[in-house]
């Protein structure tokens, strides 16, 4: 009875995850194409696009980064409704001179560059993009913001559809269903190992084109709760000023803690509301949850991806295994303060997790033994097809219907006998790494080791 009550669960567990994969992958097979992105744009009048201004947050100098942050320039989007601000926090940020070749280049685009006076960069937590941002945040001109990381491109046509989707209320092109209205747009984080890189940046982009994507779509799309990744994130400022102000439990306690011997800044008050969250390393969860939570806001997406190229051929641009195992770590373990029950349960998302609780319930309810190897292989193989085909479809996603690419996304594609080792070594890596991050608390950021509090703050140790 017990053995029947134990595979009976787990059948439900197995059913459940594969339910949810699907509808992330139906939702990118049919959705994420040329085809939906034109019937979207056919829709889009002048008058739906309001005002915004572009946030990008620089520290040092990443792979492309250059062509990346060019991306915000070329935006097909009226001059006069917008405005890009970058933030720099050290005055002799290599960063710099990149930003002042792009703002000479584009005399016509509103650009400007905001840097932190030396010896008193803002700091109001240990989050540095937080106190990075928070100067752009409150010099900005209109109240919709776009945050997209430096080390990140998006296509020319991302931001019209992403300001229609969030004034009539879509995600990927249909209208939402409930009382929430979309108050946060974000998009597809992907990456992209260029030619030379090593290992780390192949199973990078491995993980965030396969699982990631998979279930990063599902969970946004039937939005039980906020599930939002802060790559390239659009929302209002005055929506999150009204959520931070209703948050329950905001004290002035941060005006007497320290943070590294520097007190934090005083005044709270007077500060941009975005500084609340820099007390905590996800930032981008809790500011998804403080929306959804205060003013009723889900997100939406708007059939687009954002790509972080990676690696390359020079030796600081290195990215080993142990370097991605160390930041999967990471974010696990932020990510067990932050929703601890969705992190317990994701090695049940995975192919052979999920496969190996699958085969075992069917085998013992339907098939009277323990471990139906058969049932396991064809598992493990319509897995792999489906993480197969969803890779080349967010590929072509990428530059379908692009007059030009950048020279980094000038090829097509993994090939099968490229993909299948990177594939099995990133699905046979998955277990022990979760497994290591569920068993420590600290996590090495930027080089400097932090815990997470119970109350999800951050603390250097």
């Amino acid at each position: 009875m017990v053995l029947l009550f134990i595979a009976a669960l787990c059948t439900i567990i197995y059913v459940f995850i594969v339910l949810v994969s699907l509808i992330g992958f139906l939702e990118i097979a049919f959705k994420f194409n040329s085809k939906h992105r034109a019937s979207l744009e056919s829709n889009i009048k002048d008058s739906d696009l309001v005002g915004v201004t572009i946030l990008r947050p620089l520290k040092g100098i990443d792979p492309e980064m250059e062509t990346c942050l060019e991306s915000s320039f070329l935006q097909n989007y009226p001059k006069d409704r917008l405005e890009i601000i970058f933030c720099v926090q050290d005055p002799h940020d290599p960063a710099i001179d990149v930003v002042q070749r792009l703002i000479a280049r584009f005399p016509r685009v509103d650009a400007k560059l905001m840097l932190d006076q030396e010896g008193a960069m803002d700091n109001y937590g240990p989050n540095p993009k937080i106190n990075n941002l928070a100067k752009g945040y409150k010099a900005a001109k209109f109240d919709t913001l776009w945050v997209i990381d430096s080390n990140v491109w998006a296509r020319p046509d991302t931001l019209r559809r992403s300001v229609y989707t969030m004034v009539h209320n879509l995600h990927d092109g249909s209208k939402v269903c409930g009382t929430r209205t979309v108050g946060l747009v974000n998009h597809v984080p992907l990456a992209l190992a260029m030619k030379g890189s090593s290992a780390g940046s192949r199973l990078d982009e491995m993980f965030l084109s396969t699982s990631h994507a998979k279930f990063y779509v599902a969970l946004n799309t039937v939005a039980i709760a906020p599930c939002v990744n802060g790559k390239s994130n659009i929302y209002r400022r005055s929506d999150l000023d009204a959520s931070v102000e209703l948050a329950s439990g905001i004290d002035n306690e941060a005006d007497s803690r320290t943070f590294s011997g520097k007190p934090f800044n005083e005044s709270p008050d007077h500060s941009p509301s975005i500084t609340y969250f820099a007390r905590y390393i996800g930032e981008d969860n809790m500011i998804a949850t403080a929306l959804w939570d205060h003013v009723g806001a889900r997100s939406g997406m708007s059939l687009d991806a954002v790509i972080q190229p990676l690696g390359g051929t020079s030796p600081l641009q290195n990215n080993t295994i142990a370097d991605y195992v160390s930041r999967r770590v990471r974010w696990l373990r932020a990510r067990k303060y932050m929703v601890l029950a969705a992190t317990l349960v994701e090695p049940t998302t995975e192919c052979l997790v999920c496969g190996i609780i699958g085969t075992f319930g069917l085998s013992v309810l339907l098939w009277g033994s323990r471990f139906n190897l058969l049932f396991f292989t064809c598992h493990v193989l319509t897995w792999f097809l489906i993480d197969y085909t969803q890779y080349h479809i967010l590929s072509e996603c990428i530059r379908s219907g692009l007059y030009s690419v950048p020279d980094f996304l000038d090829s097509k594609g993994k090939s099968l006998s490229e993909f299948i080792p990177i594939w099995i070594t990133r699905e046979v890596l998955a277990f022990p790494i979760w497994a290591i991050a569920m068993a420590g608390s600290e996590i090495d950021w930027r080089g400097q080791p932090f815990r997470i509090n119970a109350d999800l703050t951050a603390e250097r140790l």
